[in-house]
């Protein structure tokens, strides 16, 4: 498993894997724009990183810094985190997140946050963060007003 930052090449099977995402995730009804997508990955202080297995794209992580709200002091966060079934339980979900944390340090940010919102293997999930060392300090709540 090989991961690395996107490059221009990859970006139609990356929208394809970001697509995929979201008709999994609780949401669905939140229709993928490339222009969108194109403007966080040429986000100076974002990142995406994708996973490949035999010339194809198994999963990507997404993230970028942030200021805390109330501080100067910056974080990252992901922006989307997503592994293709046939490849859960291989390396492809931590080798993403270990290529972002050294991202992060490189970066030198302290604090790196990780979440789960799209309600998918929710446990699963939660354990192989706190595998990774990560502690929950919070939770994500929706109400669809529609």
């Amino acid at each position: 498993m090989k991961v690395s930052i996107l490059n221009d090449d990859q970006f139609d099977e990356f929208f394809a894997l970001v697509q995929d995402m979201v008709s999994e995730a609780d949401f669905s009804e939140a229709n993928p724009d490339k222009h969108v997508i194109k403007m966080l990955v040429k986000y100076s202080d974002g990142v995406v990183f994708v996973a490949e297995s035999d010339g194809k794209l198994a999963g990507f992580i997404a993230g970028m810094v942030q200021k805390y709200f109330f501080s100067l002091k910056e974080r990252v966060t992901d922006m989307g985190f997503y592994v293709k079934p046939e490849f859960r339980g291989s390396s492809a979900a931590i080798r993403l997140i270990q290529a972002l944390e050294q991202w992060a340090i490189k970066r030198e940010v302290n604090d790196l946050y990780i979440g789960q919102t799209t309600a998918v293997e929710i446990e699963k999930t939660q354990r192989l963060y706190e595998h990774l060392g990560y502690r929950t300090v919070g939770f994500n709540t929706v109400k669809h007003l529609h």
